[in-house]
Protein backbone atom coordinates (compact mmCIF):
# COMPACT_ATOMS: atom_id res chain seq x y z
CA UNK A 1 0.00 0.00 0.00
CA UNK A 2 2.64 2.04 0.80
CA UNK A 3 4.79 1.69 -2.30
CA UNK A 4 1.42 2.63 -4.07
CA UNK A 5 0.81 5.97 -2.37
CA UNK A 6 4.30 6.50 -3.26
CA UNK A 7 3.91 6.33 -7.06
CA UNK A 8 1.32 9.00 -6.70
CA UNK A 9 2.81 10.77 -4.63
CA UNK A 10 5.91 12.81 -5.94
CA UNK A 11 5.54 16.08 -5.18
CA UNK A 12 5.07 19.25 -2.55
CA UNK A 13 1.43 19.92 -4.25
CA UNK A 14 0.71 16.11 -3.72
CA UNK A 15 1.13 16.04 -0.52
CA UNK A 16 -0.81 19.07 -0.16
CA UNK A 17 -3.37 18.17 -1.88
CA UNK A 18 -3.51 14.65 0.29
CA UNK A 19 -3.56 17.12 3.25
CA UNK A 20 -6.62 18.76 1.89
CA UNK A 21 -8.43 15.89 1.59
CA UNK A 22 -7.45 14.04 4.92
CA UNK A 23 -8.20 17.46 6.76
CA UNK A 24 -11.65 17.78 4.74
CA UNK A 25 -12.53 13.96 5.94
CA UNK A 26 -12.18 14.26 9.26
CA UNK A 27 -14.03 18.05 9.66
CA UNK A 28 -17.13 16.79 7.13
CA UNK A 29 -17.10 13.56 6.66
CA UNK A 30 -17.34 12.13 9.89
CA UNK A 31 -20.91 13.12 10.47
CA UNK A 32 -21.83 10.88 7.32
CA UNK A 33 -19.97 7.81 8.06
CA UNK A 34 -19.77 8.01 12.09
CA UNK A 35 -23.60 7.76 12.58
CA UNK A 36 -23.95 4.88 9.52
CA UNK A 37 -20.96 2.94 11.77
CA UNK A 38 -22.68 3.62 15.03
CA UNK A 39 -26.10 2.53 13.83
CA UNK A 40 -24.28 -1.13 12.55
CA UNK A 41 -22.07 -1.47 15.77
CA UNK A 42 -24.81 -0.76 18.17
CA UNK A 43 -27.52 -3.82 18.52
CA UNK A 44 -30.96 -3.72 17.21
CA UNK A 45 -32.13 -3.51 20.54
CA UNK A 46 -30.65 -0.15 21.48
CA UNK A 47 -32.41 1.45 18.23
CA UNK A 48 -35.69 0.37 19.10
CA UNK A 49 -35.41 1.47 22.52
CA UNK A 50 -34.47 4.83 21.47
CA UNK A 51 -37.57 4.76 19.29
CA UNK A 52 -39.86 3.56 22.16
CA UNK A 53 -38.40 6.15 24.48
CA UNK A 54 -38.84 8.70 21.77
CA UNK A 55 -42.77 7.35 21.49
CA UNK A 56 -42.69 8.37 24.96
CA UNK A 57 -41.30 11.79 25.39
CA UNK A 58 -43.08 12.31 22.53
CA UNK A 59 -46.83 11.12 24.22
CA UNK A 60 -45.42 13.46 27.80
CA UNK A 61 -45.28 16.58 25.23
CA UNK A 62 -48.65 16.39 23.85
CA UNK A 63 -50.76 14.98 27.25
CA UNK A 64 -48.96 17.82 28.84
CA UNK A 65 -49.99 20.79 26.13
CA UNK A 66 -53.79 18.79 25.85
CA UNK A 67 -54.88 17.29 28.67
CA UNK A 68 -56.27 19.21 32.08
CA UNK A 69 -53.65 17.29 34.18
CA UNK A 70 -51.98 20.03 36.78
CA UNK A 71 -49.54 17.55 37.72
CA UNK A 72 -46.70 15.28 36.61
CA UNK A 73 -46.02 11.83 38.66
CA UNK A 74 -43.60 9.60 38.55
CA UNK A 75 -43.70 6.34 39.08
CA UNK A 76 -40.13 4.23 40.72
CA UNK A 77 -41.72 0.62 41.02
CA UNK A 78 -39.63 -1.50 43.09
CA UNK A 79 -41.20 -4.36 41.40
CA UNK A 80 -39.37 -3.78 38.04
CA UNK A 81 -36.61 -1.47 39.24
CA UNK A 82 -33.32 -1.83 40.90
CA UNK A 83 -31.59 -0.93 44.38
CA UNK A 84 -29.69 0.90 43.25
CA UNK A 85 -28.23 4.80 44.15
CA UNK A 86 -27.03 5.78 40.65
CA UNK A 87 -30.63 4.99 38.83
CA UNK A 88 -33.12 6.24 41.22
CA UNK A 89 -30.76 9.19 41.27
CA UNK A 90 -31.31 9.95 37.67
CA UNK A 91 -34.42 9.38 37.96
CA UNK A 92 -34.66 11.84 40.76
CA UNK A 93 -32.85 14.11 38.81
CA UNK A 94 -35.59 14.32 35.92
CA UNK A 95 -37.71 14.83 38.67
CA UNK A 96 -35.58 17.99 39.66
CA UNK A 97 -35.35 19.25 36.09
CA UNK A 98 -39.11 18.97 35.47
CA UNK A 99 -40.41 20.58 38.80
CA UNK A 100 -37.91 23.40 38.62
CA UNK A 101 -39.15 24.22 34.80
CA UNK A 102 -42.69 24.96 36.61
CA UNK A 103 -44.14 21.79 36.85
CA UNK A 104 -45.67 20.46 39.92
CA UNK A 105 -44.41 17.15 40.47
CA UNK A 106 -45.01 13.83 42.93
CA UNK A 107 -41.96 10.86 42.84
CA UNK A 108 -44.22 7.89 43.78
CA UNK A 109 -41.82 4.78 45.37
CA UNK A 110 -44.12 1.90 45.03
CA UNK A 111 -43.22 -0.96 47.29
CA UNK A 112 -45.41 -4.23 46.69
CA UNK A 113 -43.00 -6.64 45.25
CA UNK A 114 -39.46 -6.10 44.64
CA UNK A 115 -37.69 -7.11 41.72
CA UNK A 116 -35.27 -10.33 41.88
CA UNK A 117 -32.20 -8.32 41.81
CA UNK A 118 -33.49 -6.73 45.63
CA UNK A 119 -32.22 -9.91 46.84
CA UNK A 120 -28.70 -9.01 46.64
CA UNK A 121 -29.67 -7.22 49.50
CA UNK A 122 -30.36 -8.46 52.98
CA UNK A 123 -34.07 -8.28 54.26
CA UNK A 124 -33.13 -5.91 57.10
CA UNK A 125 -30.75 -3.52 54.55
CA UNK A 126 -33.30 -3.56 51.72
CA UNK A 127 -35.79 -1.71 54.21
CA UNK A 128 -32.61 0.65 54.74
CA UNK A 129 -32.00 1.16 51.43
CA UNK A 130 -35.53 1.98 50.64
CA UNK A 131 -35.59 5.03 53.35
CA UNK A 132 -32.58 5.96 51.69
CA UNK A 133 -33.83 6.25 48.32
CA UNK A 134 -36.56 8.49 49.56
CA UNK A 135 -34.08 11.08 51.58
CA UNK A 136 -32.26 10.90 48.25
CA UNK A 137 -34.75 11.99 46.29
CA UNK A 138 -35.65 14.89 49.02
CA UNK A 139 -32.18 16.16 48.89
CA UNK A 140 -32.84 16.66 44.96
CA UNK A 141 -35.80 17.73 44.65
CA UNK A 142 -37.36 21.12 45.16
CA UNK A 143 -39.66 21.70 48.44
CA UNK A 144 -42.22 21.83 45.98
CA UNK A 145 -42.16 18.45 44.74
CA UNK A 146 -43.50 15.56 46.63
CA UNK A 147 -41.73 12.89 47.53
CA UNK A 148 -44.02 9.41 48.48
CA UNK A 149 -43.64 5.80 49.41
CA UNK A 150 -47.14 3.41 48.21
CA UNK A 151 -47.86 0.10 48.26
CA UNK A 152 -49.71 0.19 45.55
CA UNK A 153 -50.30 2.62 42.57
CA UNK A 154 -53.18 3.55 40.14
CA UNK A 155 -53.00 6.28 37.85
CA UNK A 156 -54.68 8.96 38.38
CA UNK A 157 -56.52 11.50 35.66
CA UNK A 158 -55.13 14.29 37.44
CA UNK A 159 -51.68 13.67 36.51
CA UNK A 160 -49.55 13.01 33.63
CA UNK A 161 -48.12 9.25 34.88
CA UNK A 162 -44.78 8.69 33.66
CA UNK A 163 -45.04 5.08 34.85
CA UNK A 164 -44.07 2.95 31.76
CA UNK A 165 -42.42 -0.10 32.68
CA UNK A 166 -38.74 0.16 34.39
CA UNK A 167 -38.94 3.99 33.46
CA UNK A 168 -35.77 4.28 35.06
CA UNK A 169 -34.00 2.85 32.17
CA UNK A 170 -35.65 5.51 30.06
CA UNK A 171 -34.98 8.17 32.08
CA UNK A 172 -31.63 9.41 31.31
CA UNK A 173 -32.62 9.98 27.79
CA UNK A 174 -36.27 11.00 28.70
CA UNK A 175 -34.50 14.06 30.15
CA UNK A 176 -31.76 14.16 26.56
CA UNK A 177 -34.44 14.71 24.46
CA UNK A 178 -36.24 16.91 26.29
CA UNK A 179 -33.49 19.69 26.18
CA UNK A 180 -31.45 18.43 22.81
CA UNK A 181 -35.27 17.94 20.48
CA UNK A 182 -38.00 19.48 22.21
CA UNK A 183 -35.82 22.25 23.43
CA UNK A 184 -36.25 23.01 27.00
CA UNK A 185 -33.91 25.06 28.50
CA UNK A 186 -31.76 24.03 31.45
CA UNK A 187 -32.88 25.53 34.52
CA UNK A 188 -30.57 28.17 36.39
CA UNK A 189 -30.08 25.64 39.35
CA UNK A 190 -30.63 22.40 37.92
CA UNK A 191 -26.71 21.35 38.18
CA UNK A 192 -25.77 20.40 41.38
CA UNK A 193 -23.40 22.81 43.16
CA UNK A 194 -21.79 22.92 46.99
CA UNK A 195 -21.82 25.96 48.82
CA UNK A 196 -18.46 25.31 51.01
CA UNK A 197 -16.34 22.03 50.61
CA UNK A 198 -15.70 19.54 53.40
CA UNK A 199 -12.30 20.31 53.22
CA UNK A 200 -10.21 23.85 53.19
CA UNK A 201 -7.86 22.35 51.44
CA UNK A 202 -7.96 21.83 47.54
CA UNK A 203 -8.75 18.26 46.77
CA UNK A 204 -9.84 15.52 43.99
CA UNK A 205 -12.52 13.28 44.57
CA UNK A 206 -11.89 9.39 44.14
CA UNK A 207 -14.55 6.48 44.17
CA UNK A 208 -13.52 3.48 45.06
CA UNK A 209 -16.00 0.70 44.53
CA UNK A 210 -16.84 -1.99 46.61
CA UNK A 211 -19.93 -3.75 46.69
CA UNK A 212 -21.39 -7.25 47.30
CA UNK A 213 -23.51 -7.16 43.84
CA UNK A 214 -22.14 -6.88 40.15
CA UNK A 215 -18.43 -7.23 42.34
CA UNK A 216 -16.57 -7.80 38.76
CA UNK A 217 -16.29 -3.76 38.97
CA UNK A 218 -14.54 -3.46 42.37
CA UNK A 219 -12.09 -2.30 42.05
CA UNK A 220 -8.11 -4.81 42.19
CA UNK A 221 -5.19 -3.88 44.63
CA UNK A 222 -3.08 -3.53 41.41
CA UNK A 223 -5.86 -1.13 39.99
CA UNK A 224 -6.21 1.19 43.00
CA UNK A 225 -2.19 1.50 42.95
CA UNK A 226 -1.68 2.41 39.42
CA UNK A 227 -4.72 5.08 39.48
CA UNK A 228 -3.04 6.40 42.73
CA UNK A 229 0.58 7.22 40.80
CA UNK A 230 -1.45 8.98 37.52
CA UNK A 231 -3.58 10.77 39.82
CA UNK A 232 -0.33 12.22 42.25
CA UNK A 233 1.66 12.96 38.97
CA UNK A 234 -1.28 15.29 37.57
CA UNK A 235 -2.24 16.69 40.70
CA UNK A 236 0.59 17.17 42.75
CA UNK A 237 -0.66 19.88 44.87
CA UNK A 238 -4.15 18.61 45.62
CA UNK A 239 -5.10 15.86 48.12
CA UNK A 240 -6.81 13.01 47.27
CA UNK A 241 -10.16 11.84 48.81
CA UNK A 242 -11.03 8.76 48.63
CA UNK A 243 -15.42 8.12 48.75
CA UNK A 244 -16.73 4.76 49.17
CA UNK A 245 -18.46 2.98 52.07
CA UNK A 246 -16.81 1.97 54.33
CA UNK A 247 -15.81 -2.10 53.19
CA UNK A 248 -14.34 0.20 49.90
CA UNK A 249 -12.39 2.32 51.88
CA UNK A 250 -10.89 -0.05 54.09
CA UNK A 251 -10.25 -1.75 50.83
CA UNK A 252 -8.11 1.05 49.09
CA UNK A 253 -6.35 2.25 52.33
CA UNK A 254 -5.04 -1.79 52.29
CA UNK A 255 -4.24 -1.37 48.32
CA UNK A 256 -2.79 1.95 49.11
CA UNK A 257 -0.65 2.24 52.85
CA UNK A 258 -0.37 -1.57 53.85
CA UNK A 259 -3.36 -0.67 56.72
CA UNK A 260 -7.62 -1.05 56.85
CA UNK A 261 -7.28 2.39 58.83
CA UNK A 262 -8.99 4.68 57.16
CA UNK A 263 -7.57 7.91 58.58
CA UNK A 264 -6.04 11.09 56.62
CA UNK A 265 -2.13 10.48 56.30
CA UNK A 266 0.73 11.46 53.78
CA UNK A 267 1.47 8.51 51.84
CA UNK A 268 4.38 9.55 49.14
CA UNK A 269 4.34 13.45 49.38
CA UNK A 270 0.34 13.24 48.58
CA UNK A 271 -2.44 13.80 51.56
CA UNK A 272 -5.13 10.93 51.43
CA UNK A 273 -8.08 11.30 53.34
CA UNK A 274 -11.38 8.98 53.10
CA UNK A 275 -14.77 10.67 53.02
CA UNK A 276 -15.72 12.96 55.83
CA UNK A 277 -19.19 11.77 56.76
CA UNK A 278 -20.34 7.67 55.54
CA UNK A 279 -23.36 7.41 53.18
CA UNK A 280 -24.20 7.95 49.78
CA UNK A 281 -26.36 10.75 50.40
CA UNK A 282 -22.94 12.31 52.26
CA UNK A 283 -21.02 11.87 49.30
CA UNK A 284 -22.28 14.24 47.22
CA UNK A 285 -21.60 17.19 48.90
CA UNK A 286 -17.98 16.07 49.12
CA UNK A 287 -17.79 15.10 45.56
CA UNK A 288 -19.01 18.31 44.15
CA UNK A 289 -16.29 20.57 46.66
CA UNK A 290 -13.86 18.92 45.17
CA UNK A 291 -11.91 20.37 41.95
CA UNK A 292 -12.07 16.69 39.80
CA UNK A 293 -13.76 13.61 40.30
CA UNK A 294 -12.72 10.36 38.79
CA UNK A 295 -14.15 6.47 38.91
CA UNK A 296 -13.48 3.27 37.41
CA UNK A 297 -15.63 0.28 37.11
CA UNK A 298 -18.92 2.51 37.91
CA UNK A 299 -20.80 3.25 40.90
CA UNK A 300 -23.77 5.17 41.88
CA UNK A 301 -22.39 8.63 42.92
CA UNK A 302 -20.63 9.24 39.50
CA UNK A 303 -24.06 10.26 38.66
CA UNK A 304 -23.70 13.39 41.46
CA UNK A 305 -20.82 14.31 39.20
CA UNK A 306 -22.34 14.53 35.63
CA UNK A 307 -25.57 16.29 37.08
CA UNK A 308 -22.83 19.21 38.12
CA UNK A 309 -19.86 21.08 36.04
CA UNK A 310 -17.19 19.88 37.89
CA UNK A 311 -14.60 17.83 35.58
CA UNK A 312 -14.98 14.29 35.69
CA UNK A 313 -13.58 11.20 34.13
CA UNK A 314 -16.01 8.28 34.31
CA UNK A 315 -15.12 4.59 33.32
CA UNK A 316 -18.00 2.57 32.75
CA UNK A 317 -17.69 -1.44 32.35
CA UNK A 318 -21.15 -1.93 30.86
CA UNK A 319 -23.39 0.44 28.24
CA UNK A 320 -25.71 2.35 30.07
CA UNK A 321 -29.32 3.31 30.01
CA UNK A 322 -27.88 6.56 28.40
CA UNK A 323 -28.52 5.12 25.15
CA UNK A 324 -24.81 4.76 24.01
CA UNK A 325 -24.47 8.66 23.96
CA UNK A 326 -20.65 8.32 25.82
CA UNK A 327 -17.73 7.34 24.58
CA UNK A 328 -17.35 4.29 22.83
CA UNK A 329 -13.96 4.16 21.08
CA UNK A 330 -11.54 0.98 21.54
CA UNK A 331 -8.45 3.71 20.89
CA UNK A 332 -8.81 6.83 22.68
CA UNK A 333 -5.72 9.05 21.19
CA UNK A 334 -8.50 11.52 20.01
CA UNK A 335 -11.74 12.96 21.07
CA UNK A 336 -15.00 11.59 19.76
CA UNK A 337 -17.72 14.46 20.05
CA UNK A 338 -20.18 12.61 22.18
CA UNK A 339 -21.45 14.21 24.82
CA UNK A 340 -22.83 11.68 27.89
CA UNK A 341 -25.32 14.84 28.91
CA UNK A 342 -26.17 18.19 27.08
CA UNK A 343 -24.39 20.11 29.22
CA UNK A 344 -21.14 17.84 29.51
CA UNK A 345 -17.91 19.70 28.57
CA UNK A 346 -15.01 18.54 27.56
CA UNK A 347 -13.60 18.51 30.80
CA UNK A 348 -16.58 15.90 31.57
CA UNK A 349 -15.34 12.55 29.81
CA UNK A 350 -17.58 9.54 30.48
CA UNK A 351 -15.55 6.28 29.07
CA UNK A 352 -16.97 2.90 27.98
CA UNK A 353 -13.85 0.71 29.35
CA UNK A 354 -15.53 -2.50 27.81
CA UNK A 355 -13.87 -5.27 29.31
CA UNK A 356 -10.59 -3.85 30.31
CA UNK A 357 -11.88 -1.84 32.93
CA UNK A 358 -9.52 -3.05 36.18
CA UNK A 359 -6.08 -2.06 33.68
CA UNK A 360 -8.05 0.88 30.89
CA UNK A 361 -4.95 3.16 30.82
CA UNK A 362 -6.29 6.77 32.42
CA UNK A 363 -2.82 9.15 31.99
CA UNK A 364 -3.50 10.25 28.46
CA UNK A 365 -6.69 11.09 28.61
CA UNK A 366 -6.29 12.80 32.08
CA UNK A 367 -3.67 14.95 30.74
CA UNK A 368 -5.93 16.20 28.34
CA UNK A 369 -8.33 17.49 30.12
CA UNK A 370 -7.99 21.02 31.52
CA UNK A 371 -8.04 21.26 34.75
Amino acid sequence: MINVCYLYIRSIEDWRVLRMWVEFRRKHLRFIYVPVINFLRYPLSSFRTRRYIKKIVKNFIQELNTSKASRIRIIYNFADSPHTFGDFMITAMLGRFLALSGHQLVLTAVDSTRRSDWEDLDKNIQDERIGELLDLAKYLLPESAKVELVKNYLPMSSDVNLDSKSFYAAAPYFLDLLITKYKWPLPDSFLLRVGTSDTSEPYIAWHVRKATYDSRRNLTSSSVQNDFETLKKKFPDHSIMLISDSAGLEDAFLALTGSRKTEARILRGVRILPQPVPGFQNAIPAVLGASFYFQRGGGGIGIAPMFSSIPYLNLCADKTHYINLCVNKTHFNEWSGNRILPWSTENQLFVYAKENVQSFPIQRLINRLKV
